[in-house]
């Protein structure tokens, strides 16, 4: 096969026929300084910072001084809310805040379209004709992972819409996830060995990226 076609696989692991697959999609060159940024970004992104710590004006305690400046041999203190006293408030502690980045949407399509390219030159894209049946079951998956030679590895099966019957089946696969097109991005293509296709989510893929 060219370096943009595929073969597709019915659910025997068998060659039923081939994709031609489109080189604006998956013909990029490697550029590992825009995926690297692109997944310094994600990363951020999924940061919730709820961490929060009381100041000595927050926390409970009387405002009055404890004991006399002098002469008691003990430190001054001014108040039992001091960052220095058991149960004061904390100095320089964090506080709720949001970590969001931003990054360009062409440059977001970018790295995704980026390590597609990627796994299609190393081999480690498959594209499935479909699961056979409506009523999948986790078995099933299991048997069809290993005739294509997938089982136990970190893949990634991509459908073109939102399919219960293939996501129930296969969230108890260890290693296996689901992605609508939608929802692909490119931290899920590359925390993935394997990328498999189903046949149409292809085609939702080259209509929603193909002219961008």
């Amino acid at each position: 096969m060219s370096n943009f076609k595929l073969d597709v696989l019915n659910n025997k692991g068998d060659v039923v026929s081939n994709i031609s697959l489109s080189e604006i999609l998956f013909g990029k060159e490697a550029n590992s300084d825009l995926v690297a940024q692109y997944i310094r970004v994600y990363l951020t992104n999924q940061r919730v910072g709820n961490a929060s710590t009381k100041t000595r004006g927050e926390v409970s305690g009387s405002g009055k001084k404890p004991y006399k400046q002098k002469g008691t041999g003990n430190a001054r203190r001014s108040s039992l809310r001091t960052p220095l006293a058991r149960g004061g408030g904390i100095t320089f502690g964090p506080k709720p805040r949001k970590f969001r980045l931003e990054m360009p949407r062409k440059m977001r399509i970018g790295a995704l379209l980026n390590v597609l390219s990627s796994r299609l030159a190393s081999n480690n894209m498959f594209i499935l004709n479909s699961f056979g049946t409506s009523d999948i079951k986790t078995k099933q998956v299991l048997e069809i992972l290993e005739s294509i030679k997938l089982a136990g590895t970190k893949t990634l099966i991509i459908t073109s819409e939102k399919d219960d019957n293939v996501l129930k089946s296969a969230r108890n696969i260890d290693r296996v996830s689901v992605r609508m097109v939608k929802n692909l991005n490119a931290y899920d293509v590359i925390s993935h060995k394997n990328i498999l296709f189903l046949e149409d989510s292809i085609k939702s893929l080259e209509d929603k990226y193909e002219n961008k």
